[in-house]
């Protein structure tokens, strides 16, 4: 038995100092330098791409593109992707590839969008001077003889048939389009023109054909650029390197845990039963002390119970007023929730910035100190040379360290992250004031749209995954208490987002004009929808079609309350199925100078 509990303790032993060893070795530092090149590398390659993406668009619009070196920016980029991205994830490596052959072809593609743009500007410009030149034929037409028809009216029609259907195919570009404009130039061409007409309306239908096959070409260019897709595959490695340094910083706090579990496991097990008696004797103590208690004071204790049971009656009383405001206070959780959501992104980049500033400062600080010394000594004049040559050495392999990882360039890049961060900070706090409008009077003038457009912001993190198109009309300011507004407009558009399905969500909110006196605001959605037994009651006090614990049934009521207060009103159009409109109509002139005087 003896050798039994012997191997038992070594065993014991051994599994504890083996455990201590795992859990120190798994909660070594994760490498911070790593990840904060990882995403400037990403930023890189968003910037390049956003260039060739600005192509694109100028190309689309009929514009001029800026000038790109496709070239330059695919060498770049093939650069930085050869670096790697240091995720730890085996599939990153397959998406660093991918990503590597879609910035190739796109840079192959870059240069035939660019030309096929070129080549549609050129034949556009050609199509305007052919048809001005068809038009000053047209207008030096002879006479037409007495009671005839004028000699150039056929021409006159056709003509104006192909150009309207070269500015439907300049507008809406397809085949369809292509096919009729290039039919009805042939047309025109093949009319038979007399001498006079004949160069214009042959330059004019050549014209036109050419401009059907270079909009064919451009719209076959454009969808094949953007076709490649590069956005989509940044933004996935962007996700992955987050989770693996989050994953890895989570690992090593939960392993000093365990090592800590571990190290005090051995005085947890002999004090185990020494605290169990202790407990059970102060355990006895209490009792009795609380059973001399009871019956010495018993008479006491029925006279606290009432006193208990009328403040629970008028708590109960307060009730009401409490539900009141927790609804109010769950639009400010909304708002907190958003602002925090929004400022943890940017305020991670400060974060690994500083960190990362930290561990630089101490080489920089010992560069210093070394490059003091040194001038102290030359300021001597009986300086050893020995141990001047010594310091210079020194000093010198210190600066060239600092050059050869090139530290005052990261330190640089390090601080232009903390800036950029800092502004996200500064424009979600910027949006934060607007939407509390914490700096102004309680009554005040109020751009509706800029109410909106803060809403919308601090309720970014609800409306994730919904499609949110705004329909802003130009509105007059309107004098209301702007804070009681912008909770109005977070109830509806949180409404909105909880009604809608998590894939395919769509909320419309649109500003518009209702009279000369009256601005209103629609929030529309493709939700489930309000059956009419329901909709009559959503305004009511307490009524919530959620489910218990998830909703107090006073948000609308509230909205209703705030609306009517303004002197407006809030409509209701709903189809089961389809979704669901609520309109919200404001004064443009206040009617709470009264209630606020």
């Amino acid at each position: 038995m003896k050798a039994l509990r012997a191997t038992a303790w070594v065993l014991a032993a051994a599994v504890l100092v083996g455990g201590w060893v795992y859990f120190y070795l798994s909660s070594r530092a994760v490498d911070l330098g790593a990840h904060t090149r990882a995403l400037a590398a990403l930023r890189s390659l968003a910037e390049i791409d956003h260039r060739w993406d600005g192509v694109a668009r100028a190309v689309q619009a009929g514009e001029t593109p800026p000038a790109v070196d496709f070239a330059a920016g695919q060498r770049e980029a093939a650069q930085i992707l050869a670096r790697g991205l240091g995720a730890s994830d085996p599939a990153t490596g397959q998406s660093v590839a991918a990503l590597r052959r879609a910035f190739d072809e796109k840079a192959e593609l870059g240069p035939k969008l660019v030309a096929a743009g070129a080549s549609y500007l050129a034949v556009l410009k050609e199509f305007e001077a052919a048809r001005a030149a068809l038009g000053v034929a047209l207008a030096d037409e002879p006479p037409a003889p007495k009671g005839g028809t004028p000699p150039y009216l056929q021409f006159a029609d056709q003509a104006l048939r192909v150009e309207a259907l070269a500015l439907r195919f300049a507008a809406t570009p397809g085949s369809d389009a292509a096919r009729a404009l290039t039919a009805a130039a042939g047309e025109f061409a093949g009319a038979g023109a007399p001498e006079p007409l004949a160069g214009p309306v042959a330059r004019f239908a050549d014209a036109s054909r050419a401009l059907a096959a270079a909009g064919l070409q451009r719209g076959q260019s454009l969808d094949e650029f953007a076709n490649v897709s590069t956005g989509p595959r940044l933004d996935t490695l962007s996700r992955v390197l987050e989770r693996d340094y989050g994953n890895a910083i989570a690992d090593a706090e939960r392993y000093r845990v365990y090592l800590l579990f571990y190290s005090g496991f051995l005085l947890v097990v002999i004090g185990y039963y020494a605290w169990k008696l202790a407990e059970s004797l102060r355990t006895i103590r209490r009792i009795n002390v609380e059973l001399q208690d009871a019956n010495e004071t018993l008479e006491q204790r029925v006279d606290e119970r009432t006193r208990e049971l009328s403040d629970a009656m008028q708590r109960l009383k307060q009730s009401e007023a409490m539900l009141i405001q927790s609804e109010k206070m769950s639009s400010l959780g909304q708002m907190v929730a958003g602002v925090a959501h929004e400022v943890n992104t940017p305020l991670a980049y400060v974060k690994s910035s500083l960190d990362a500033v930290d561990t630089r400062l101490p080489e920089i600080a010992d560069m210093a100190a070394e490059t003091d010394r040194l001038l102290g000594m030359l300021e001597r004049a009986d300086a050893d040379e020995d141990t001047l040559a010594a310091q210079f050495a020194k000093v010198t392999g210190l600066v060239s360290g600092m050059k050869s990882h090139d530290a005052l360039g990261e330190l640089r890049s390090l601080v232009g992250d903390g800036r950029h961060g800092i502004q996200r900070i500064s424009e979600i706090v910027t949006s934060l004031r607007d939407f509390s409008r914490l700096d102004r009077s309680k009554i005040a003038e109020f751009d509706v749209n800029e109410g909106i457009e803060s809403t919308l912001v601090i309720g970014r993190n609800v409306l994730k995954g919904k499609h949110v198109r705004k329909e802003l009309g130009r509105l007059p300011r309107i004098e209301c208490m702007p804070s009681q507004l912008n909770q109005v407009f977070l109830n509806l558009v949180t409404n909105a987002a909880q009604a809608t399905p998590e894939q395919g969500g769509e909320i419309v909110v649109r500003t518009r004009v209702e009279d000369p006196g009256h601005v209103a605001v629609d929030v529309i959605d493709n939700g489930h929808g309000i059956p009419p037994e329901i909709r009559k009651k959503i305004f009511d006090p307490f009524f919530t079609t959620k489910e218990v614990g998830k909703g107090t049934g006073l948000g609308l009521s509230i909205c209703y309350k705030i609306v009517e207060s303004h002197g407006g009103r809030i409509d209701v159009q709903s189809d089961v199925g389809k979704g669901t409109r609520f309109t919200v109509v404001l004064p443009v002139k206040s009617r709470l100078e009264a209630e606020a005087a």
